[in-house]
C-alpha cells in the first residue's frame, strides 16, 4: 500500500499544479480531489495516461527539470491511490477537500472547485446517464461545478450555499456507492 502523501508533498503537489499549470488545467488540490473521487466512483477504470493529460488542462506539461516531471507523476498518482483507498476504506468517514474563507457571514465552505473537479472526472471517465436517484445526487454536485449554474448560484443566500456542503458530501457518497455496486 503507498503512504499517503505528508502535508510536504500536498504542498509541493499544489506548487508544481500551479508552476505547471494553464487556464484549462486543475490548479489546486481541491479540484483535484474531486477529479479523483470522481474517477475512483467511476462505473469504468480510468487509467493515468487517460487522466493525466486531463489534470494538465490537455497536453502534459514540458518540464524545466526531470525532477520536477517525476515529482508531479509520482505525487498525482499517490495522491489518486489516496483518494481512491479513503472512499473504498471509509466511506462514511470520508471528507471532500474543500476549500474555506472567512465571509461576513463567518466561516464559508467553498464547494465550487472541488466540485469543478469532480465535474471534469466524470466527463473524462464518460459517465453514462444515471437513474433519477443518482442523478439528482449528481446535480447537488453539477449545481456547484458547472459555469452553466453560476447565475443561479449568484441568487442563493449564504444560509442557502452552505447548506449545500452535507448535500454534495452525501451525493458523493451516494455515487460512489451506487458505482461500486454497477461494478462487482
Amino acid at each position: 500500500m503507498l503512504p499517503a502523501l505528508s502535508d510536504k508533498e500536498l504542498d509541493r503537489l499544489e506548487d508544481l499544479l500551479i508552476t505547471y499549470g494553464n487556464d484549462y488545467s486543475v490548479l489546486n488540490l481541491a479540484e483535484l480531489n474531486g477529479f479523483f473521487t470522481a474517477l475512483a466512483s467511476s462505473p469504468v477504470k480510468v487509467n493515468p495516461e487517460q487522466w493525466l493529460p486531463t489534470v494538465a488542462g490537455g497536453k502534459v506539461p514540458k518540464f524545466k527539470k526531470p525532477a520536477h516531471e517525476e515529482a508531479y507523476t509520482a505525487l498525482m498518482l499517490r495522491y489518486a491511490h489516496q483518494v481512491a483507498e479513503q472512499l473504498a476504506g471509509n466511506l462514511d468517514g470520508f471528507e471532500p477537500l474543500f476549500e474555506e474563507s472567512e465571509a461576513e457571514e463567518g466561516p464559508a465552505i467553498i464547494m465550487e472547485e472541488w466540485c469543478f473537479g469532480y465535474m471534469r472526472g466524470t466527463q473524462v471517465a464518460q459517465w453514462d446517464e444515471l437513474p433519477p436517484e443518482q442523478d439528482q445526487l449528481l446535480k447537488a454536485i453539477s449545481l456547484h461545478g458547472l459555469e452553466d449554474n453560476f447565475e443561479l448560484l449568484d441568487t442563493m443566500s449564504f444560509d442557502e450555499l452552505q447548506a449545500c456542503v452535507p448535500q454534495v458530501v452525501e451525493a458523493a457518497k451516494g455515487l460512489y456507492q451506487y458505482q461500486k455496486q454497477q461494478r462487482h
